[in-house]
Formats: structure tokens, sequence, C-alpha cells
């Protein structure tokens, strides 16, 4: 699935970025708000972290007039963006009493479960920014440490729609015998609800989100899903939880075509995730282009849903929550590498796929077993010396 602009907006909502510094102690100045205010701005709320505001204007008109005033920066719609699903079979289904458990087949391809001897991600924070999760599944409520609805801060972020479910479980669903299990099954999930029922949200509620997730002290932001609207307030809220050593890992997009990584994956900062099927091909929807940084399976995942069923989707989305898993893994070992130094090891160490261009792969397939070696020999990954294992064992038909 992805997030598709549709060149909406929330009303009257619009996000401002100022030229200078607009706060002190977290606070906007008193000049700055009252110059807001003189253009009809109501519900102001502050920024700090990008210098910032999102207000609400009931006129379009005043809007654009503000942006005479030499104190800002950019002034930007705040676009509504809505889940489309890849035209795949997605079925629900529920284990029965005998406690079968499977590892999907995407988890043995990127080499995470030759890891669980050594790491499953323990204490690794991990936010999902999406329509929610399951909050009561059995393979993801023990993982859960945290959260917030930012549509409605009044009730948990409990998933209503079962995208965010499916994604939290490639991630870190529990290794208990039951289920499914996710690529880092100690790591800890914070569900951060910014897509309704209906998979609709609005970039106002993304930079939000990635503003809690850094006062949280989250560590890797999964974000399966994209715009073709850049937004440069979007973009500052990026590079600031980035400066900060958060990694965000981001969808490519579901448009199949060259040149179409939508936002926020074609961010520079942003490590932009593609989708390969079952046989290391590139899934026809996965977006190309010279912004990709690395694929990861996509097509036929199987993982949690909502009401404690089991599903199977398709897309970047679900190829995204790999690599994010494989962070996880990674980050929970020693030596504790900084973000950067991680990341650079991730891409050094993926399989260059021989079919596929580097517009179509980035870096290649996520192989997170070769990048564990990588992490005590820093130096022979960077001089390319480190040699590849055969490919993990296949998943058995399920």
């Amino acid at each position: 699935m992805k997030l598709f602009s549709r060149h909406q907006k929330s009303g009257g909502e619009k996000i401002i970025l100022f030229k200078k510094r607009a706060f002190d102690q977290g606070q906007l100045h008193p000049d700055l708000k009252k110059l807001l205010e003189g253009y009809g701005a109501t519900r102001i709320e502050p920024l700090p972290f990008i210098n910032g505001a999102i207000c609400y204007f009931s006129s379009d008109m005043q809007f654009q007039a503000l942006d005479s005033e030499e104190e800002i920066a950019s002034l930007e719609e705040n676009h509504r963006v809505k889940l489309y699903p890849v035209k795949t079979s997605v079925r629900g289904m529920m284990f029965e009493q005998e406690r079968h458990q499977i590892i999907p087949w995407g988890i043995h391809r990127i080499g995470a479960d030759a890891l669980w001897g050594l790491s499953r991600g323990e204490g690794i924070k991990v936010a999902v920014l999406d329509t929610g999760a399951d909050l009561h599944h059995p393979d993801l409520q023990d993982n859960i440490a945290g959260g917030i609805n930012l549509l409605d801060h009044h009730l948990p972020p409990q998933d209503d729609n079962g995208h965010g479910s499916h994604v939290s479980g490639t991630i870190a669903a529990v290794n208990n015998g039951f289920g499914v299990v996710g690529a880092a099954p100690r790591a800890r999930l914070y569900v951060v609800k910014v897509l309704d029922y209906r998979g609709e949200g609005y970039f106002a509620d993304i930079i939000r989100a990635l503003q809690w997730c850094l006062n949280q002290g989250i560590q890797i932001v999964n974000i399966s899903f994209g715009s073709d609207q850049p937004s440069q307030a979007l973009h500052q809220s990026i590079r600031q939880v980035t400066a900060a050593g958060m990694i965000v890992v981001a969808a490519a997009g579901n448009d199949g075509t060259y040149q179409s990584v939508d936002y926020p994956a074609a961010y520079p900062e942003v490590v932009a995730v593609g989708a390969t099927d079952e046989h290391n091909r590139l899934a026809p929807y996965s977006s190309r282009g010279p912004q990709l940084k690395m694929v990861a399976p996509g097509n036929h995942i199987l993982s949690t849903g909502t009401g404690g069923f089991f599903q199977r989707m398709s897309g970047t989305s679900m190829a995204t929550p790999h690599v994010s898993g494989a962070l996880a893994l990674l980050m929970a070992l020693p030596p504790r590498l900084k973000p950067d130094q991680i990341l650079q090891i991730l891409y050094k160490t993926a399989e260059k796929l021989p079919s596929l261009s580097n517009e179509e792969q980035g870096a290649g397939l996520v192989r997170v077993d070769l990048a564990a070696k990588g992490l005590n020999n820093p130096m022979e990954v960077n001089g390319e010396k480190t040699t590849e294992l055969p490919p993990p064992p296949e998943e058995e038909e399920e």
C-alpha cells in the first residue's frame, strides 16, 4: 500500500516556517504571534523543533498575503493524503489451537532469523507512523511499549484499517510459538496513529508525529506511506530528527515507474525502500529512481492484522518494515555504532541483484546477516572485503 496525495487540504489549516529563530524556551515570540493573528490566524500550534507553526485561517486570501512578510520562510497547504492498496490477494486467517508459528519468507530472505542467537532487537525503540496497531493482538501486545493517537488524543492508537498492524508485525511480531514472528522480535514498538480508518491523513499530523518521536527518544521511524507532493516543513522535520540520531525508513511508493519515488522517501536523509518478490525480482509496482536506497521483500507478505487475525499484503509498505526490523537488530548488537555508521554498513553489505539497475534496487537487497559481520569489521566493509553468505533458506509453503 502507499499513501498518495489527492491534492486536498485540511480545511483552513496551514503550515508555516519562519526565517529567523521564532521561539524562546518553546514559546512563539509575541511579535510573531501578533503578526499571524493580524492576518487572521487562529488555533496557533507552535512547532519549535522546525521553527514553524500550524495555524488555522478562515480566508485563503489572508493566508496568501502573509507571504509578503519578511519573517516568513514558507507557507504550505496542509494536504490530505490517502492509502491505496496494491491489487493483490489479501486474505484474513487465524492460527488454530495447535499453536503453529511461521517465519515469513521475507524474514528468512533478509537473514534476520540467522541473527536471533545474537540479537532480537532488545530494547530498540521503533515508531510506526500509520493507521495504528491492534493493541491486543497476541503477536504484538507484549512488544508495544507506548504510542499516541494524533487524530484523537483521548483515544488509544487502535488500528481500524489493518495496514499499521501488518507493518508492525513485520518489524516486531513476538517470537511466541504462535502466528508469525517479526524481524526484531524483542524491539519496542511505539504506535503512532496518523491515518484514519480510511487510511487518510494530513501532512501536519506526520510533522506532529516526528516531534513526538523526537521527544520520546525513538531510534527508528517506519513510514510505510508517501506522497507525490513535496513539503518543505516535512523535510525540515526529517532533517531535525535525523540530525538528532534517528533513522527514518520510508516506502518508495507503488507507482511502478521511473523517477517516481514518493516523499518523504525521496529526501536524502531518508532510507527509501523498494520491493522485491519471492524470486528476487523487482516487484512491478515498486517505484524506481536515484533516491532509492535499497530493496526488501514486499510481495505476499504474511503478518499480523486486526482482530487477532493474520493476513498477506503486498507493496513497498510491506518492504519498508523489513529494513526497520533489520536496523533494530543491528542497533542492539555491540559495538554500539552511530546510526550513520550502521546505515553505511547496511548499504555496503546489501546483496546486489544482477538483473536490476541501481535505480531499481539502490544498494541492493537488505542482508542483515551480512551487515552484522560488518559491525565488528567496519574497515573491511568499507574496503568491500565482506564475503556474501549463501541465500537464507526459503519459507516453507504456508
